[in-house]
């Protein structure tokens, strides 16, 4: 094993070159088996080695950047992935720098040049750092942000587009196994088919799969960049008809360069609507089934990017889907593709607390929150002194104790993460003071509210202005019981939480929102009365309930969002029928453009927008 090889330290001049592309891929085998400290070492002691590694370590601190959002780590993040960007790309004066930075051998730098090879990972790994700047530039949330990631999004796409469309010419060159035998290609770990690959150019979709194999997904958007030369990046097409490129090393490329292009296209296909007008006018727009069969084939690659995708496609089956509604009413998408993900992964992942993490997603999307707890009990066990995991895995149980209004081990998790997380303490604030009043301690709980308003890091974060305004309320006079329980159900309902409770639960939530008393209330539990009775199959009293929410809000400052989500709620059930279709549609228009910058506007906006893309192609297929 490469570890083996190079133990004792940094290679000396004499010394045996190591298969950094190998190393790459160990370092991530590590950080997903609880040894993510282990994996930082190890990138941070061969960075100067190549750029792979380098680039390693700037995505390994970008990783826990992003499950943490503590300020100090974003920060690094962002400077290691503009130093990597700047080490790797290819411009004038650069090769000369590549030599004397990554040269395995200084003696012998005077005649070394870069091959196809290199300049294609060099050019992946600059797509990659400028997609992960824009993505923690996103974080900040306001309209500047939002301009300056979108640039750095375009400069990204440029790159990918660019190269996607070189490395699959010389691809499509060579010869793959077909469905029915052929040639043999050992570098994939799992069958993956190529003859089917011109199918997907016609589709545009890409995700013709049989018998369980990957087909590359082919490049199409609505505003193709191909004839735009790579941002900051000198082209290598005029190397393409002499490329000595082939077999694996073909295919270890194919699957890096999939993965950001992958990535990339499923990222842009979920930006709020809003956003997105401004990011087709910058140049692109996002194709979900691209996307998604890209990381697919990535998942099955060599490249060291090959875990990660798979890490990739379990985020989007186990949480996006569910998060944004992305299946409409189907509470259970994702349970299928992302049970086989885990299965493959498996043998390779036993008891990695990342892996264990998702799977606890799968069981909680199937319903079973007992076992879901359980398994994220496991996955904190096999990750101590990893921080950030143990905070993913804390926040989950949490979260599967409040589906169960199980307040008390709510409570223990939310302020846990209050007292140990960096990331929005106001957010872990409002939640520890909604279970400790739903115990029943409204003092206490009006102390913790008390503490939200200052809290607050950024005013624009759609979460943190929610939690301020409604701690706000309770100012100057403690919340009672009841009212604490009623957010509590809020909070579940705004995060679609509620579709995966069980039926026991949600007979007792209906009894909880019974016993609100306080009309200042009535439109919330109306809202929340409404999705209940859809949840059990009720949708003619949903719908007494959601209109009675969108009334009862008339005239009311706060809480726009209640009569936006209750009009969309509303429209959903409408579009069911053939004879209210045209009534629920005007429902959800005037859900998308009645209410101006209320809570959780662009969340809403997502959800809107993929159901009316749905109802326009029902109508046109």
């Amino acid at each position: 094993m490469a570890m083996e090889a190079i133990e004792d330290g940094p290679l000396g001049e004499e010394e045996e070159e190591i298969d950094d592309t190998k190393l790459a891929l160990e370092g991530v085998h590590m950080m997903l088996n609880n040894g993510i400290q282990e994996a930082r070492v190890l990138f941070e002691k061969y960075k100067d080695y190549s750029p792979s590694m380098n680039a390693g370590y700037s995505f390994i601190t970008f990783m826990q950047a992003m499950m943490t959002f503590e300020d100090e780590k974003l920060a690094e993040a962002m400077k290691l992935l503009q130093q990597t960007q700047k080490k790797c790309e290819l411009g004038e004066g650069f090769v000369k720098y590549m030599k004397r930075k990554f040269s395995r051998k200084k003696t012998e730098v005077k005649e070394a040049t870069l091959s196809l090879e290199d300049k294609f990972t060099r050019q992946i790994i600059v797509a990659d750092c400028m997609m992960h700047q824009a993505v923690l530039t996103f974080i900040n949330q306001d309209i500047s942000s939002y301009v300056k990631g979108g640039w750095l999004m375009r400069k990204a796409w440029k790159i990918y587009e660019k190269v996607y469309r070189e490395i699959k010419a010389l691809y499509d060159k060579e010869s793959w196994p077909d469905a029915n035998g052929g040639v043999a290609l050992s570098a994939p770990p799992s069958a993956v088919d190529m003859s089917s690959f011109e199918n997907s150019l016609d589709s545009k979709t890409g995700s013709d799969e049989t018998g369980g194999s990957a087909n590359i997904p082919h490049s199409d958007s609505r505003t193709s960049m191909s004839s735009m030369s790579s941002t900051g990046v000198s082209g290598v097409s005029g190397d393409l008809s002499k490329a000595e490129l082939h077999g694996e090393r073909l295919a270890r490329l194919m699957g890096a360069v999939s993965f950001g292009y992958g990535l990339f296209q499923l990222c842009i296909s979920l930006i709020p609507p809003k956003i997105l007008k401004l990011i087709e006018f910058i140049g692109f727009e996002g194709n979900r089934e691209v996307g998604l069969a890209a990381m697919e084939f990535s998942s099955h690659s060599s490249d060291a990017k090959a875990p990660l995708a798979t890490l990739g496609l379990l985020w989007y089956h186990t949480v996006i889907r569910q998060f944004f509604a992305l299946d409409g009413n189907n509470i259970h998408a994702g349970v299928e593709e992302g049970e086989k993900i885990i299965e493959r992964i498996e043998k390779t992942y036993p008891n990695s607390a990342l892996f264990l993490f998702y799977k606890g997603r799968v069981q909680r999307l199937k319903g079973d929150v007992d076992m879901s707890i359980a398994t994220f009990q496991h996955a904190l066990e096999r990750c101590e002194g990893e921080r950030e995991v143990q905070h993913i895995c804390v926040y989950e149980m949490g979260w599967s104790n409040l589906m169960k209004l199980n307040w008390r081990d709510s409570f223990a998790a939310f302020t846990r993460m209050k007292e140990e997380s960096r990331w929005s303490k106001a957010y872990y604030a409002y939640l520890s003071g909604v279970c400790q009043g739903s115990l029943g301690d409204v003092k206490g709980a009006h102390t913790m509210f008390r503490e939200v308003p200052a809290l607050v890091k950024r005013k624009n974060n759609q979460i943190e202005s929610f939690v301020a305004r409604r701690a706000n309320t309770f100012k100057k006079q403690a919340p009672d019981q009841d009212h604490c329980i009623l957010l509590g159900l809020e909070i579940l309902y705004l995060w679609n939480a509620l579709p995966l409770c069980t039926k026991d639960c949600l007979d007792k939530m209906m009894e909880e929102c019974s016993k609100i008393e306080d009309k200042k209330l009535f439109h919330l539990r109306s809202l929340v009365e409404g999705a209940l009775h859809k949840l059990s199959d009720n949708e003619e009293m949903a719908a007494v309930c959601f209109e009675e929410a969108i009334a009862r809000h008339q005239g009311m400052k706060d809480d726009q969002h209640v009569a936006a989500f209750a009009m969309y709620e509303l429209g959903i059930i409408l579009i069911q029928k053939p004879e209210t279709l045209a009534n629920g549609k005007s429902y959800l228009l005037k859900a998308k453009d009645g209410f101006k910058e209320y809570d959780f506007e662009n969340r809403l906006g997502v959800r809107i927008h993929l159901t009316l893309k749905r109802l326009k192609e029902g109508a046109t297929s």
